[in-house]
């Protein structure tokens, strides 16, 4: 398939030196990670609803370029940075603002707050967009809902695609239900994610894409018991083999007793491979029957590919050589499918970033050398944003990607 890759308008939106705003491949349309910065990196605005209006007119501009409108958005993701007790009356602010671009019903939606690639920046906005397809709403009944009613949706099919929202642990009134049990909250939000799939005429075979966000500031072996203790629930929804995915450690969610979501992208049909190279890194519960990545058709999902071991333990202490040998994974999973990099047509970067803007900066700038040397200029779109931590203890990266291969066949069957 051919792809078409959309330039960043010259007011901005983004401080990355490779890669394109948007892509648009036959009629999926991805776009990168927009941020609140003019064309030369710098801010905006200070103020969260300034810098909204701004990462949507320039979703507005980029879908415009790519000949869609914000009717055409069937799932959105939005990034915010604020301290735990503002996050609920700041995405107040932020509906305030984004409900005026969408009209009714819109796209699926997820909030998660991390931290961004900006000093200053309070917003990231991230985009998929389907045009000239029909779409069947995802409404199941007595589901649960948000606490300020807008115009997001559980999900849409269109064609053989399903985009999920963020599954949550909470009513049909936006209340949190199992506050401060992981247990619980895990066993609601992945209900929640299988009568979706359902509604869309699947099932949990059918979801290829899952990422799990979860709060937990826990150190050291801690941090994979919790994850261990998540994912014993988790697998009573997985399909065996797995949906790929990623297990990301984030700051929180809108409201603060909320300790997960999850959310996800499924496919229709049987025309499957799954991708999963011998000699891999693995993870730290043994035969869980979870999976690298699928192909399927010609999409092709990557999932969290991290630096570790066949038991789940990092390799490598410094961002160079966990960022090389995730690529390299990558690389591998793909090789799978009869893929390589010029098949990928996004990236999804979660990093641990610490210290001062300036270490921050270091860290990217490792981060983009290496992509780099696997990718070139200009690379894929990409979207990143900087999380507490991961899965498993020591880890500094994951990266997924998505592929769309460039004949537009099959794979196998």
């Amino acid at each position: 398939m051919q792809s078409q890759f959309i330039e960043w308008p010259a007011e901005g939106g983004s401080v990355r030196p490779q890669g394109a705003a948007a892509v648009r491949v036959g009629n999926l349309i991805l776009v990168g990670s927009l941020l609140p910065v003019d064309g030369e990196g710098r801010l905006v605005a200070h103020d969260l609803a300034g810098q909204t209006r701004f990462v949507f007119d320039t979703l507005r501009r980029v879908l415009e370029q790519a000949g869609a409108t914000l009717a055409d958005v069937v799932k959105h993701t939005i990034c915010y940075c604020v301290a735990a007790e503002q996050a609920d009356a700041a995405l107040a602010e932020i509906d305030a603002v984004r409900f005026g671009y969408f009209p009714n019903p819109g796209p699926t939606t997820t909030e998660i707050r991390v931290g961004l690639d900006v000093e200053g920046a309070l917003i990231q906005l991230d985009a998929w967009a389907v045009v000239n397809e029909p779409r069947e709403r995802l409404a199941p009944p007595g589901h649960w809902s948000w606490s300020r009613p807008g115009p997001f949706v559980q999900g849409w099919k269109v064609g053989r695609l399903l985009f999920l929202s963020g599954q949550r642990s909470v009513d049909e009134a936006g209340r949190v239900l199992g506050e401060g049990d992981i247990e619980i909250q895990t066993d609601h939000a992945f209900r929640n994610l299988d009568t979706l799939l359902r509604a869309g005429g699947g099932d949990r075979h059918s979801l290829m894409k899952q990422n799990t966000y979860f709060r937990f500031f826990g150190q050291g072996r801690e941090v994979t018991d919790y994850w261990e203790k998540m994912t014993n629930v988790r697998r009573r929804y997985m399909s065996i083999p797995s949906a790929a995915g990623a297990g990301l450690r984030i700051q929180g969610f809108p409201q603060t007793a909320e300790l997960i979501q999850v959310e996800g992208i499924g496919a229709l049909g049987t025309d499957k491979q799954r991708l999963q190279p011998a000699n891999h890194w693995d993870w730290s519960i043994p035969n869980t029957q979870f999976t690298q990545g699928w192909r399927i058709g010609p999409y092709a999902f990557i999932g969290g590919q991290i630096s570790a071991d066949n038991r789940a333990r990092a390799v490598g202490r410094d961002m160079e050589t966990q960022t090389r040998n995730v690529f390299q994974f990558i690389h591998n999973v793909l090789a799978e499918g009869g893929l390589d990099e010029r098949d990928v047509i996004k990236l999804f970067i979660y990093y641990h970033g610490e210290g001062d803007w300036k270490q921050i900066a270091a860290t990217r700038e490792t981060i983009d050398r290496v992509q780099q040397e696997f990718y070139g200029t200009p690379g894929p779109v990409s979207t990143s944003f900087r999380v507490a931590g991961f899965a498993f203890e020591d880890l500094l990266i994951e990266i997924e990607a998505f592929a769309l291969a460039r004949d537009g066949s099959g794979g196998q069957s």
